[in-house]
């Protein structure tokens, strides 16, 4: 008899485990989700390129490891006993929330740069956002017209660089305030998410399409583990989500979605995440997060 024949007769004769005889490895394994973070850290300039996020395929084998057994030995803690093809919207959230959890926890400094890189079907768009919003930064969009950038003025001492036609104008200047592209006082709990998102919505009380915006541009932001699992978590409460089978990302990768309710009228939006890693990939059809990362001056991209 060969291996896999074998395995499967053992398969066959052994009945599956008990909650009982599982409660053990829960245990084991939600108190290894749950520990505390280390403290974050800063990043330095000789090793940046350690830290790169590149949001495609970020989560190291035992973090999937990790999810794997979060949805096969403890499927009661994260919303439902179906697995993560057949979940609903809530399951896939907290199991993105918990694997958030598990990133490192790195600050940047107040002098560098976020990198990001999107793609949809038909260009791909490069930034570089300064930090705390004072120094300058670029955005370059490529497509098949050809590449443009334009030039994003930092904000010092109340006063920023005029731009026209994506480039500086010499010796004009305009008021300004500083727009920093990294939030250090975001919340870190789901709780206080909640709080926060309903003290900051771009519509009117109510407005779950609204709303879904608001948690998009958080979730293409550039954020610490623990705000981006408070603000998975607290989408997992908003009644109406459901989760869409074989969804894809402006890039093409396939990925789980997240419908979210529409209301006037307004077209049904769906974030797309990774079904093994459950990292965040973009939007259904039209936008792709391809990379993530901090770096020291603008074209840097790692």
């Amino acid at each position: 008899m060969d291996d896999l024949r074998l395995l499967q007769q053992i398969g066959q004769e052994t009945p599956p485990a008990t909650p009982e005889q599982l409660a053990s490895a829960r245990g084991r394994l939600l108190a290894a989700m749950t520990a505390t973070s280390p403290a974050p850290t800063t990043i330095r300039r000789s090793n940046r390129r350690s830290w790169r996020l590149v949001l495609s395929g970020m989560v190291a084998a035992g973090v999937a490891a990790a999810v794997t057994s979060v949805v096969v030995l403890a499927p009661d803690q994260f919303g439902g006993d179906a697995p993560v093809a057949r979940a609903d919207a809530s399951h896939v959230l907290r199991n993105a929330a918990a694997v958030s959890l598990r990133m490192p926890d790195l600050t940047p400094r107040s002098d560098q740069l976020i990198y990001q890189r999107t793609q949809n079907r038909q260009s791909t768009r490069e930034s570089w956002m300064s930090v705390d919003g004072t120094r300058d930064g670029l955005v370059r969009e490529t497509s098949a017209a050809g590449t443009t950038e334009t030039v994003i003025p930092g904000c010092r001492n109340g006063r920023m660089a005029a731009v026209k036609g994506g480039q500086v104008v010499p010796g004009r200047t305009e008021q300004c305030t500083p727009e920093p592209a990294y939030r250090s006082d975001l919340p870190t709990d789901a709780a206080a998410m909640r709080t926060y998102l309903a003290g900051h919505r771009s519509g009117e009380a109510g407005d779950v399409n609204a709303a879904g915006k608001d948690v998009l541009f958080l979730a293409e932001s550039y954020l610490r583990p623990q705000t981006r699992a408070a603000l998975y978590e607290a989408a997992a409460a908003v009644p109406g989500l459901r989760a869409v089978e074989n969804v894809t990302d402006g890039a093409g990768r396939p990925g789980i979605g997240i419908a979210w309710p529409s209301t006037n009228g307004a077209e049904q939006m769906v974030l797309v995440f990774h079904r093994e890693t459950y990292a965040y990939l973009g939007t259904s059809r039209y936008t792709a997060v391809i990379a993530h990362t901090v770096v020291d001056e603008v074209g840097q991209t790692g």
